[in-house]
């Protein structure tokens, strides 16, 4: 493992697209920790399935960049569904996704999976727990 890995700031660029108001408002700082430990530990299974698992799977027949780029744009087609359906938010949370697929599939091809579930997870913690 070289160099240093940081979650990047792509969440911030997501939550200035919208008001607070319009994501849900200010939660309690109380559910705070709780928000967190949901967003980390139901985002540990999207990334072992779309990074440890498909992305694995992929680097056995392609290069690591190219796998890492097929992991990340089939994240943000599977939640298709998610932002037509269950959220009124569209395309700009395909985009959200597909950034953070690409993100995070590349942390996991450079760093490995941990720093890749732990971005994912603090990502939605702070867009859920609207502290951006």
């Amino acid at each position: 493992m070289q160099g240093h890995w940081w979650p990047p700031p792509a969440v911030l660029a997501m939550s200035q697209w919208w008001p607070m108001d319009e994501r849900g408002g200010n939660v309690a700082i109380a559910t705070v920790p709780v928000i967190l430990l949901f967003c980390l530990c139901g985002n540990l299974l999207e990334e072992v399935l779309f990074r440890g698992f498909l992305q694995g799977r992929l680097e056995r027949v392609t290069t690591g960049a190219r796998a890492a780029i097929l992991s990340g744009l089939l994240f943000a087609v599977c939640h298709v569904f998610l932002a037509v359906t269950v959220t009124d938010v569209g395309w700009p949370l395909l985009v959200f996704t597909a950034w953070e697929g690409l993100i995070c599939a590349w942390l996991r091809l450079r760093f490995g999976l941990i720093p890749a579930v732990i971005t994912h997870g603090l990502a939605i913690a702070l867009l859920t727990g609207g502290l951006v």
